[in-house]
């Protein structure tokens, strides 16, 4: 694991990520939104004085969900269709790169048998620099299943973001880029993502649809007092050593910190779902982030979550196929770290919410 940078190199890059975030939701909401639930289980005392008010305003769109499953996400099966085909977006007027070099993008990553543009080095950038351990690493003096719901709600924060920039509605077609016509599955690739409906059935369902229900169920699973539990919360509980971890032989991962045994495969199980939304958002968007000129900000939301899931185990090396390119080339690039494989992660008890 990279050492963790300090000082004012790790300063900056936090200044600078925060900013670049802030202006991200901007541009994708018009203005921050931003959940209440931050580091510490209580409201991040940074966050823009509108928040409250921020929070309101979109809180018809952000009710809590229902608290019953009717249905689940399943694990991934290769697709009988083949590679889909990715829509080309209409040009944008925040369009900053020239015509030519966009139609060439378009060109290039329509052509049959070509590797997508989002997997080349020279589309594989940031709008941070700097040592995204910063981001990752957990803090010396903070239990680890603490610091992981931390991650959790900020890594579903940030892809709500880029979510919304494929979501929101074109005003001359009154449609979003991923609707049910463009996106009639749930797929990254030459992958398919299913959904498990009511009777343990595995079915497709638009890709809309899949990510809004993987919205609903994270959102539902976060605002569950009994998997992250805020009422009950009063300090942080003192930090145990190595030792004392090691002898408990009932010890899980956020125990003193007052989380459930089986708030570990929960997160697991929202991580590896969180994924599957963002290999769909480059594998069907992508151009629509290159024409809006958002494909840096798409990386840097995306490098940060693969950061923090490999280096804590949340996925497995299964899970991250259908973008493994984009990863091994960071990995080249030593803005990941090198990390030894990981093993399957275990599913839920029950199979709500888990991937095969």
């Amino acid at each position: 694991m990279d050492p963790m940078p300090d000082g004012a190199d790790a300063q900056e890059l936090q200044l600078e990520y925060e900013w670049a975030m802030y202006l991200l939701g901007m541009r994708a909401n018009g203005v921050g939104v931003y959940y209440s639930r931050a580091f510490g289980r209580g409201a991040n005392p940074v966050r823009n004085q509108n928040q409250n008010q921020n929070q309101n305003q979109n809180q018809n769109q952000n009710q809590p969900p229902s608290r019953i499953n009717t249905a689940s996400p399943s694990g991934y099966s290769p697709s009988s269709l083949g590679p889909p085909s990715i829509p080309a977006a209409p040009a944008s007027p925040s369009l900053t790169q020239s015509m030519a070099s966009n139609d060439q993008a378009h060109q290039i990553n329509n052509t049959p048998k070509k590797q997508p543009v989002f997997f080349r080095e020279e589309h594989a950038g940031f709008i941070v620099k700097g040592n995204f351990m910063t981001l990752a690493a957990k803090p010396h003096l903070v239990e680890e299943g603490e610091w992981m719901a931390h991650q959790i709600v900020e890594q579903n924060r940030l892809l709500s973001g880029m979510v919304k920039c494929v979501q929101m509605e074109d005003r001359s077609s009154g449609r979003s880029v991923c609707n049910e016509q463009t996106c009639s599955t749930m797929s990254a690739g030459p992958t398919t993502y299913t959904w498990i409906d009511t009777n343990r059935n595995p079915i497709n369902l638009p890709a809309t649809t899949y990510i809004k229900h993987i919205q609903t169920w994270v959102n539902g699973k976060i605002q569950d007092q009994a998997l992250f539990p805020t009422d009950s919360f009063s300090s942080a509980p003192p930090l145990q050593s190595p030792s004392q971890l090691q002898n408990d032989p009932n010890h899980w991962l956020g125990k003193i910190s007052g989380f459930p045994q089986r708030f570990e495969t929960e997160i697991k199980n929202m991580y590896k779902q969180m994924f599957r939304c963002y290999a769909h958002l480059y594998w069907q968007h992508w151009l629509t982030f290159w024409d809006t000129s958002s494909h840096r900000e798409l990386n840097t939301c995306f490098v940060h979550f693969v950061n923090v899931g490999r280096i804590f185990g949340l996925f497995t090396d299964k899970d991250t196929e259908p973008m493994q390119p984009l990863i091994d080339l960071w990995i080249r690039q030593g803005v990941l770290p090198k990390i030894d494989k990981v093993e399957a992660a275990p599913t839920s008890a029950g199979g709500s919410g888990s991937g095969a």
